[in-house]
């Protein structure tokens, strides 16, 4: 990788850009959490594993973070504290994503959304504000930050491919 590639995130990210991604996220699954809950409750426990242990526990552990050279080059990190993000980590990888890691990475990313809302139209506040945060956090990360990562094996880079080959 080439450092001197032009990267508007390789200096850090600010604390609106950090405020954004980490409070929409936090929302999202508080929100989520709360629906199923208030609903039926035993549903609770397959959300608690695809969002409170599939982010933190399979994305952060094992696909994407350890791959992130915001974290291991510019010490920063945008979803988590960076100390915070270094000590979920196993070992840092250098290999692209696996189509394997990519099916499990888009699967916890697409049931996010899409599990909590069978219970959130019962609580019709509650799926407004889980809408809202989770527009916003999917909006600035494909929107945004998904336009500039330089983990370029993630299935949500939106990184033209012309500027990939010049940075590799």
């Amino acid at each position: 990788m080439n450092l001197e590639a032009k990267c508007t995130l390789a200096e850090g990210f600010s604390v609106w850009e950090k405020a954004w991604a980490q409070l929409s996220f936090l929302v999202m699954g508080a929100l989520g959490t709360v629906g199923i809950m208030l609903t039926e409750w035993p549903w609770v426990f397959p959300y608690i594993v695809i969002y409170w242990y599939g982010v933190p526990g399979i994305v952060m552990r094992h696909l994407v973070c350890p791959r992130c050279p915001h974290l291991y080059v510019y010490g920063d990190c945008l979803q988590a504290h960076p100390n915070l993000t270094r000590w979920l980590i196993k070992k840092r990888k250098g290999a692209p994503l696996s189509n394997f890691e990519k099916s499990l990475f888009c699967g916890v990313f697409i049931l996010i959304p899409i599990y909590p809302l069978f219970w959130l139209v019962s609580h019709i506040g509650l799926l407004v504000a889980f809408s809202i945060a989770a527009g916003a956090w999917y909006s600035g990360q494909l929107l945004h930050f998904c336009k500039q990562c330089r983990v370029y094996s993630c299935p949500f880079n939106r990184v033209p491919l012309t500027r990939q080959a010049s940075s590799v």
